[in-house]
């Protein structure tokens, strides 16, 4: 709304100056016939130089914004970069644990139910799931029968749920 305003203001002032004068300076004696006449003059050139200074703020306050939206841009632009590298450090974190996951289910394939059992009900649910996913089947078909019916029917659970992941 102020915006609209001072366009108007400086349209108006515009027509009305370009009538009176052709050159900066408004108020030259020599054109001037009534009092009226000068003091609307010398009112339009207050207005003209209090246009002028807005406009210079106006035009500061742009190259202001203009590089402080550079600043945000290479701001975003790093964020983005250390997002993308968080990524691939998260996905090498999850590859790696993949592995080692497959490498500690060959171990526990290798004990005999019983032990297996005892050491898969003290890990945490999605570890154990992990585990018995890469054991062979019928080796995990023993170990879940060693385990207490509990522990078993939570895991058996825990099987059939599909992780989300964020």
């Amino acid at each position: 709304m102020m915006l609209r305003i001072l366009s108007l203001t400086i349209s108006f002032l515009l027509c009305v100056g370009n009538l009176y004068a052709k050159e900066p300076g408004l108020v030259n004696e020599k054109d001037i016939s009534s009092v009226e006449e000068r003091r609307i003059l010398v009112s339009i050139e207050d207005e003209y130089a209090k246009l002028d200074d807005l406009e210079s703020k106006i035009n500061a306050r742009e190259m202001q914004l203009k590089t402080l939206e550079a600043e945000v841009d290479k701001k975003i632009a790093a964020m983005q970069q250390l997002r993308n590298e968080l990524v691939k450090l998260l996905d090498r974190k999850e590859e790696t644990e993949g592995e080692r996951i497959g490498e500690l289910s060959k171990i526990y394939e290798k004990m005999t139910p019983q032990k297996a059992a005892l050491l898969i009900k003290e890990l945490d649910d999605q570890l154990a799931v992990d585990l018995l996913l890469g054991i062979k089947k019928k080796t995990a078909g023993k170990i879940l029968d060693n385990l207490d019916t509990g522990t078993a029917t939570e895991l058996s659970k825990a099987f059939t749920e599909i992780p989300v992941n964020n």
